[in-house]
């Protein structure tokens, strides 16, 4: 049986994956907004569900603390965004959450561990085939992409081309 707010496909919006879910081992998602008009929890939420990962890294301005301050927009699809997250660590996906500048209070909270999520100031994620991928957030990033061992910008992606809420999928 259905539930009445079963999307096109018959899952529900918090269901954790589809069945043909796609096994990676990270995603990379930041600036997120959620709490914010420009937030697309539900683009997301189509995007988690075709996923399954081992490790997610939540990359800064996950929730937009700036706009919750003033007046937040916070439909059901936000809240299923949250869910599906703690469902994952229930499930064994070990996130990682860097804050940014619009949730930048929880930088008091670096090295802790809150509900199975870690709250890391940077962290450095060694790829399938050994390369070491330096994590951060920052409000002055300019899109570059670094290879750790060599220092060296791998990538440039340029300003018109970076997304509001940015997704990797390693």
């Amino acid at each position: 049986l259905a539930r009445p707010d079963t999307a096109p496909g018959g899952l529900h919006p918090t269901d954790d994956v589809e069945p043909t879910a796609r096994k990676v081992r990270s995603l990379f998602l930041s600036d997120i907004h959620l709490g914010s008009r420009a937030c697309h929890a539900e683009q997301l939420l189509t995007f988690l569900r075709e996923y399954d990962p081992e490790y997610i890294f939540l990359i800064g301005d996950i929730v937009d603390f700036w706009k919750v301050r003033r007046g937040p927009h916070w439909p059901q699809a936000h809240n299923d965004v949250l869910q599906k997250l703690m469902r994952r660590v229930r499930k064994g996906t070990r996130i990682i959450f860097i804050p940014g500048n619009h949730d930048e209070f929880l930088r008091d909270y670096y090295g802790t561990h809150f509900g199975g999520i870690d709250v890391l100031e940077d962290a450095i994620h060694v790829d399938r085939d050994g390369k070491r991928l330096y994590t951060a957030h920052g409000p002055s990033n300019d899109g570059s992409v670094v290879d750790v061992a060599t220092h060296e910008v791998t990538a440039k992606i340029p300003a018109g081309d970076r997304p509001s809420g940015g997704a990797i999928v390693a």
